[in-house]
């Protein structure tokens, strides 16, 4: 499959040459190699630049999670700033966590903090896009494909609908993994069919990218598919009898594979370490909601899975109606039948959507046209070339379906290791993303090399787009023939609105005539034509673009154009069926001023902040509040915004909180409640009965099991007593309370005086030796505690906080948190790093060389 590729030293090769006047041969290489590019990376800067003009103009996205991530960071930041410490805890949500999975910084990181910041020469959101294209771009060089036919490939990788979903909701992470995502897979490619040092330098530098991108979720799925392409290669050294030969490979592969993850071994190890105490470790108690006894649990990881019928949507954007947000139109029939009603301007207020997800964002649209040419590619790619792509969509297709292939996910829970550590099944479609464009550059290369005899591409052609035009022209004819459009859902949602309409305004007598039923069912009607009419016209319009994509190829075959008019034609089809798509859900009206993003306080925030006392909590109830991280911007929450959380606390949600219990609202020093006021504007609301910072007890009351520990949290008066689990206990079992002669003149009083993140000072006196519970989440992997200076033990108290053994006397406590054995963990990370840098450095001289001799 090799052409002329832009190989990575061919830049200084051509700049040597530069130099050397009377290189007949220079023009040649102007053509086939520099014009392509400069072509390639001009044409992705003006994609993505007018794409997001008004970036350029100062205006910003309002991306959910970026406004979330900054709520759950600030404390972080704040403390950076004033003190230049990295704390490596948040104390500003869920009571307090580890930062390993929200901000920590990683100065060993050198190929993260050098390499990786050449993406910072544009900002984002256009960067996105634009490195998102010459990724997949340099990728295709790597596999063979001619840049003139990357550009093809590389404006559907970018385009794809996805990426427009979640840079606007402001996944930026999942979106950096994306973006390295293909050269990774590049450098897997070129180790096991290229120059394998090279190849292992490639893979190692961008592997080492693709995990400091830090979503373990999309690295996890192209490993998948890195895995088939390997299974691949082992099947066909085995039939071509060079075994030894894959071997080395291999080892190389691996070894490339154990650098990357050394260069990221101190976030890695620390997140690996932190994961097994959080929800996607799994539970202590009997499986909840969220969480089973080894991972999530099956109903909560499955509950964005794609419907089975929903995958029709990879080809017709709106085949299901499109986002949960888009409403009926209102001329639509739906407007039409609740107007009659009176009920104008209802059908602005119910879901188009009507797929199997609690709700979406968008499609995964991947483009007709490239949908068109993988399946061309299907045709026409060399078997070696295109099983084991095939292979890899057809198992993230089954695994996206979910629940809806319930079978096939369990076995996957059960026999895939770390499977079940991610929910959102539906992303392993991001892989499939990835696979249609590279299966389309794959058949065009053949048109490209002219390999392929015209009575075969023309039946190739014939085939593809008789399956890819052919199913858009039957949902469009006759699409109401094979669903419902969620009209048996609509009709009982329906029902249950007009009864509630009819009780609210003593209509009984409609409800006793059954028209509640009777205008339900027409409602409903109404909604599946429209639906039906979103997803005839889209597939109208992809039947449009396959022709267009299908009619050049056509006309390549047919010897009427030349293939560089080919790949420019379809370049334009790539750009008229995505972008207008994309647009749908990501357009320039959704840009706003920086000012406006910017999360405020309220009255009742800044009426908070009044209270200067150290260490109070607030419950923020005017908001989702365990699913919100603005209450963080500006005080210690109880509550917050992770998929991440301590899995203690997330037993303590589920089983209290939830409930605004006030026991535990006490223990966790909870003293301010916003609420709904007037005009449903924030109010702040002062609760006296918080146990404050810390506190005294005078007994302990062990669970036998965590299950009975929690349970006793309902039933013991925490202000006093102490909740703790055996093995905890031993700390204090020597303990007990009432008088010992001590010095009763003192009174036991213990204070906040003192706090960071990571650091808290108590002043405390005690007559005699007491136990103190401190309103702190327990987290034994880098809290130490000091009594005076000297180190003293600490154990768990009520489930998840802190507890101390303390003497008696005036005596000064400090808490410290500090990432476990950081300096050994560091230095395996550098070393990594180091030796991915070097290894970089020397297969670019030995390309070098060697091009030059």
């Amino acid at each position: 499959m090799r052409d002329s590729a832009l190989a990575p030293s061919d830049v200084l090769v051509l700049f040597v040459n530069w130099l050397r006047p009377g290189k007949m041969e220079f023009s040649n290489t102007i053509r086939s190699k520099l014009l392509p590019t400069a072509t390639a990376l001009v044409l992705f800067f003006v994609v993505s630049a007018l794409y997001f003009a008004p970036q350029f103009r100062g205006e910003v996205l309002p991306q959910h999670d970026v406004i979330q991530y900054e709520g759950m960071a600030k404390d972080i930041s704040d403390m950076r700033a004033a003190t230049g410490e990295d704390p490596q805890w948040t104390g500003g949500m869920f009571g307090g966590m580890p930062a390993y999975l929200i901000n920590v910084a990683y100065p060993a990181q050198l190929v993260k903090r050098t390499v990786g910041q050449l993406v910072k020469i544009m900002d984002t959101p256009a960067a996105f896009l634009f490195f998102a294209m010459v990724s997949m771009w340099l990728m295709l060089l790597v596999f063979g494909v001619n840049p003139w036919v990357g550009i093809v490939a590389a404006l559907a990788y970018g385009l794809s609908t996805y990426f427009l979903l979640i840079i606007g909701a402001g996944h930026v992470t999942k979106m950096w993994a994306l973006v390295y995502a293909p050269l990774m897979m590049g450098g897997a490619w070129m180790t096991l069919r290229g120059n394998i040092w090279c190849g292992a330098a490639l893979t190692a530098l961008t592997a080492s990218l693709e995990i400091g991108a830090n979503h373990p979720q999309i690295t996890y799925y192209f490993l998948v598919a890195m895995a088939a392409f390997w299974v691949s290669e082992g099947i066909v050294s085995f039939r071509e009898k060079r075994m030894k030969n894959f071997a080395l490979r291999t080892a190389a592969l691996a070894a490339a594979g154990i650098l990357a993850v050394g260069s990221n071994f101190s976030s890695l190890w620390y997140t690996a370490k932190h994961s097994k105490e959080t929800i996607r470790g799994g539970s202590e108690l009997a499986a909840t909601a969220e969480t089973s006894k080894s991972g999530l649990a099956l109903d909560y990881a499955t509950a964005w899975s794609y419907g089975k019928a929903e995958t029709f949507n990879l080809l017709i954007p709106d085949f299901m109606g499109r986002e949960s947000a888009t409403t009926f139109p209102a001329d639509g029939e739906t407007a039409a039948v609740l107007n009659e009603y009176g009920l104008r301007g209802a059908a602005q207020q119910l879901p188009a959507y009507w797929g199997t997800q609690p709700y979406t964002g968008g499609p995964t649209y991947l483009g007709a046209a490239a949908v068109f040419l993988a399946a061309l590619g299907i045709a026409l790619a060399r078997g070696r070339n295109k099983w084991w792509i095939i292979a890899a969509c057809v198992v993230m297709i089954l695994l996206a379906w979910g629940r809806n292939l319930m079978g096939f996910t369990e076995f996957a829970f059960k026999y895939l290791p770390g499977y079940n550590k991610f929910r959102t099944v539906s992303m392993t479609l991001v892989v499939v993303q990835w696979a249609v464009p590279l299966l389309g550059a794959l058949a065009l290369m053949r048109l490209w090399k002219e390999e392929i005899p015209r009575e075969r591409l023309m039946r190739a052609l014939a085939w593809a787009a008789g399956v890819t035009g052919g199913l858009c022209l039957l949902l469009a004819v006759a699409g109401g023939a094979f669903f419902d459009f969620g009209r048996g859902e609509s009709a009982a949602m329906m029902t249950d609105t007009f009864r509630h309409i009819f009780e609210s305004n003593n209509m009984q007598s409609y409800i006793d005539r059954g028209m509640d039923v009777e205008w339900a069912e027409a409602t409903a009607d109404a909604m599946a034509a429209d639906r039906a009419a979103m997803m005839q016209a889209d597939a109208w319009r992809s039947l449009l673009m396959i022709l267009l994509a299908a009619g050049g190829v056509a006309l390549f075959a047919l010897r009427k154009i030349n293939k560089y008019v080919l790949t420019g034609l379809l370049a334009g089809v790539m750009l008229l069926d995505l972008v207008p798509v994309d647009l749908r859900f990501l357009g320039h009206d959704k840009f706003e001023s920086a000012r406006r993003r910017q999360v405020t306080a309220s009255a009742a925030d800044k009426a908070i902040m009044q209270d200067k006392d150290l260490g109070y909590r607030v419950l923020n109830l005017t908001v989702s509040p365990f699913n919100d991280a603005t209450t963080s911007y500006f005080h210690r929450s109880v509550g917050g915004y992770h998929g991440a959380k301590l899995a203690r606390y997330q037993d303590l949600i589920d089983r209290y909180l939830s409930n605004i219990d006030d026991g535990v609202l006490d223990m966790l020093n909870t003293r301010y409640l916003i609420v709904p006021g007037q005009d449903n504007q924030p109010e702040p609301r002062l609760r006296t009965t918080a146990n404050g910072a810390a506190w005294f007890v005078d007994r302990l009351v062990a669970g036998e099991t965590p299950q009975q520990e929690i349970d006793l949290l309902g039933t013991t008066d925490l202000k006093t007593t102490a909740v703790v689990n055996p093995r905890d206990k031993a700390f204090a079992e020597e303990w007990q309370a009432g008088s010992t002669g001590a010095d009763t003149a003192l009174v036991r009083s213990i204070a906040l005086t003192e706090y960071r993140p990571n650091y808290l000072k108590y002043e405390y006196t005690a007559p005699e030796e007491a136990v103190a519970v401190f309103s702190e989440i327990f987290y034994d992997h880098g809290w130490t505690a000091c009594v005076d200076g000297e180190e003293m033990p600490c154990f768990r108290a009520d489930y998840v906080l802190r507890a101390m053994k303390l003497p008696a006397g005036k005596h000064t406590v400090e808490w410290r948190f500090r990432a476990p054995s950081w300096t050994a963990v560091e230095g395996v990370t550098l070393t990594a790093s180091l030796a991915i840098l070097l290894g970089a450095v020397a297969a670019l001289v030995y390309c070098f060389r060697k091009k030059k001799a």
